[in-house]
């Protein structure tokens, strides 16, 4: 029995001429795509998160004579080349303002001052005032920890107890 090729007399024809003529053919009943490009795109927005951890200045002795010292941190993750810009907050307490922090006691009878700070000497305010007294952090995209320096300064007289504030960390991008 004699074999034959796929398809009518006339396509097999054409098949023949293209080979003999050494053009690409293509075998009978293939399957042709058509394609087209797909563009994607995604933005990404400057994002930053911040976490604060407390302050605890322990136990004041007004006749210490010196001032009573703490330090804590700032956590920020952050896009990465960003610049950011930290402020901290007066606080809750009645009468407080960024340059003269107020620690208030339990029962609102009394106020302790104190201040927080940029740097280990104390030198430098940290409030919320932009280009002033605020930190500008530049971003890595990694978790990052920046210092917080307080202070309480000596011979405050005020009443035995628990004292307490809450200071709003804002980190602006």
């Amino acid at each position: 029995m004699a074999m034959r090729a796929p398809g009518s007399p006339a396509q097999r024809a054409i098949v023949a001429f293209l080979a003999l003529a050494g053009l690409p053919t293509a075998p009978v009943g293939q399957t042709f795509f058509a394609t087209s490009g797909m563009p994607v795109r995604i933005e990404i927005v400057a994002s930053c998160s911040v976490t604060a951890t407390d302050l605890d200045f322990g136990a004041y002795d007004a006749e210490r004579g010196a001032p009573t010292r703490g330090q804590t941190s700032i956590a920020l993750l952050c896009a990465p080349g960003l610049v950011v810009e930290v402020s901290l907050d007066r606080g809750t307490t009645f009468g407080a303002t960024t340059s003269r922090r107020k620690l208030n006691f339990e029962s609102g009878l009394d106020r302790l001052d104190y201040g927080l700070y940029q740097d280990p000497g104390r030198t430098l305010n940290w409030g919320d005032t932009p280009g002033e007294d605020t930190l500008e952090v530049p971003t890595t995209g990694l978790p990052q920890t920046v210092p917080v320096y307080g202070e309480i300064r000596a011979g405050q007289r005020v009443r035995d107890g628990i004292y307490s504030d809450v200071i709003t960390v804002r980190v602006q991008f």
